[in-house]
């Protein structure tokens, strides 16, 4: 990298641009005499000292008391490290004050779904999605796009994949893990549109892929919504998977229990391969009180339909029908589902 792009690179740190040209200064030179960095970076003599002392506050140099004085520079790691904690710290922070700012300001939270600009931005937040899932992610998408997601997936080897797109012939290696379920589309090719989704807690859509992927006037939607979230998860079993040929199984068994899930039809797609029956918590509430609960049993029985979909539940020495969020013809709403073996 350049000198003038360090510079740069420092000033977006908040380094005014003498102050990065005496850090890097000490940093070729080592500890140094003032009028040492005066002469090597061609700060005027007049500033330097005022320099040094900002970088010292700032915790970029420290001072070695003496005569001469010398300046010595901080370890780049060390110093970048705690930038980088204190920004992140400072991201949360302003993350909250901004959601509480705008509840105060309009007495709800903000909006559920939003419009994204722009395909590379459109690329990170599939890549967030990706990176923030906790328990599972579905993917319907071209393998043009999905290619551009093999790093993060390939990092996620604690989560459920379920993928959907027009693979050919070859499964590519970084798709070969035991935690990933592939089906090649079909049965509804004109409904190729691209979802990916994590969880319950964030959705993309978006339609056909630009042909020029820097163009601004490309446009995805972005969702935050358990409720709407659940019956995008919804059609994408109904509408994608179930109309597509499986063609990479689930290797449970090889996979760390246990393994928790939170989508009704994805624990279904997941008892298809583990078999039954089968240990598992679950987490919900009542249908008829809405207390909380957390169950300890054993999945015995699934049913799955377009319309239908949940799981019989051997308690306690009755037998409960747990579904998803928003039932209401089953006993217990389910918001978490653990399989322990």
């Amino acid at each position: 990298m350049r000198e003038d792009e360090i510079i740069e690179k420092l000033q977006r740190l908040g380094l005014t641009k003498y102050e990065s040209l005496a850090y890097i200064t000490l940093l070729k030179l080592g500890p140094s005499k003032a009028t040492d960095i005066t002469k090597e970076s061609g700060i005027p003599h007049t500033r330097v000292y005022d320099v040094l002392s900002s970088l010292h506050r700032k915790g970029f140099v420290d001072v070695m008391q003496g005569t001469p004085r010398l300046y010595k520079p901080v370890n780049p790691e060390v110093v970048l490290e705690r930038i980088k904690e204190e920004i992140i710290e400072d991201i949360e922070a302003l993350k909250k004050a901004f959601l509480d700012l705008y509840r105060e300001a309009h007495g709800e939270e903000l909006p559920e779904i939003w419009t994204i600009q722009g395909f590379d931005n459109t690329l990170e937040r599939a890549e967030h999605v990706i990176r923030t899932a906790k328990h599972e992610v579905l993917i319907n998408t071209p393998f043009e796009f999905l290619k551009l997601l093999q790093g993060e997936i390939k990092n996620r080897r604690d989560i459920i994949f379920v993928i959907i797109s027009n693979f050919g012939e070859e499964i590519p290696d970084w798709l070969k893990g035991d935690n990933i379920i592939l089906a090649r589309s079909g049965g509804a090719p004109w409904l190729m549109a691209s979802w990916i989704i994590g969880d319950i807690d964030y959705a993309l859509f978006f339609g056909a892929l630009p042909k020029d992927r820097r163009r601004e006037k490309f446009y995805s939607f972005w969702a935050k919504s358990p409720r709407i979230i659940q019956n995008y998860m919804h059609w994408f079993y109904t509408i994608y998977f179930d109309n597509s040929e499986v063609i990479k199984p689930l290797a449970y068994e090889r996979l760390q229990k246990p393994v928790s899930l939170v989508n009704i039809r994805t624990l279904i797609t997941v008892l298809k391969f583990a078999g039954l029956p089968r240990k598992a918590e679950i987490v919900g509430k009542l249908i008829d009180t809405k207390e909380p609960v957390t169950l300890d049993g054993e999945i015995v029985d699934y049913e799955y339909t377009p319309l239908t979909a949940n799981v019989t539940f051997k308690y306690n020495g009755k037998q409960l029908k747990v579904g998803g969020i928003g039932s209401y013809f089953e006993d217990v709403e389910g918001e978490k589902f653990i399989l322990l073996e």
